[in-house]
């Protein structure tokens, strides 16, 4: 996430969880194993740490701060806001949805305009059987701008003082190397933004492996630096 305060423009990029990176000390692997990798080896850096060194040489740009939230802090956030609104395109249905206890479950979005409470807004994210993953990050997209537009539809942050109360509430439920008054600053400068104006970008110039590995993705030469220029031009 690019955020320019004095512009109030928001731009968000994201990439396939399958894509083959070089995670500094580790190799080659999948983009989300090096969180994985670098909790499992402490001589890495610690997951998250880990995560942003790859990502930051990915994409050629430093990362000023890192947010890491799990399934249940997503959860916990959403319905702490009452739901978030989240408009589907098209309809999704998937009969064999996998749930956090490894059973399944059914999972059906209609076409429209839903308010999703924090398990129907995680399974929205995690739907990918209906299409791919490339769909499935724009899902995620979607809403992460619908807590935008939450936070400013119910007047959470009309003033500095709601501001710091709802940066409060929402902070632990994630980890974050953001202090909590650049928070509290960011989240009053983009008080008034206009949601419609947020830019996404998905990285989708790929190609797969063979073999055994033919759902690995590998990246076509240039078209990560082309995609960033284009993130960083709005």
């Amino acid at each position: 996430m690019r955020i320019t305060p004095q512009t109030k423009k928001i731009s968000l990029l994201s990439f396939p969880r399958d894509l083959m990176v070089d995670i500094p000390g580790y190799g080659w692997a999948r983009i989300n194993a090096a969180n994985v990798y670098g909790d499992l080896y402490p001589n890495l850096g610690g997951g998250r740490t880990l995560a942003t060194q790859t990502v930051s040489n990915l994409i050629g740009q430093p990362i000023d701060y890192t947010v890491l939230v799990d399934f249940a802090g997503f959860i916990d956030v959403i319905d702490a806001l009452g739901g978030v609104p989240v408009d589907v395109p098209k309809e999704l249905y998937d009969a064999q949805f996998p749930t956090m206890d490894y059973k399944y479950r059914e999972a059906y979005f209609p076409v429209g305009t839903m308010i999703m409470n924090g398990d129907t807004a995680l399974m929205y994210s995690r739907i990918r059987h209906p299409d791919n993953d490339f769909e499935r990050t724009t899902r995620q997209q979607s809403v992460i701008i619908g807590i935008g537009k939450r936070l400013m539809a119910d007047g959470h942050i009309e003033t500095l003082d709601n501001a710091a109360k709802i940066t409060d509430a929402l902070i632990g439920h994630a980890q974050t190397d953001m202090p909590r008054d650049k928070i509290i600053a960011l989240a009053w400068l983009m008080h008034d933004m206009d949601t419609t104006q947020v830019s996404k970008f998905t990285f989708r110039d790929i190609y797969y492996g063979t073999g055994n590995d033919r759902y690995a993705m590998y990246a076509v030469d240039g078209a990560i630096d082309r995609m960033v220029t284009q993130w960083l031009a709005q």
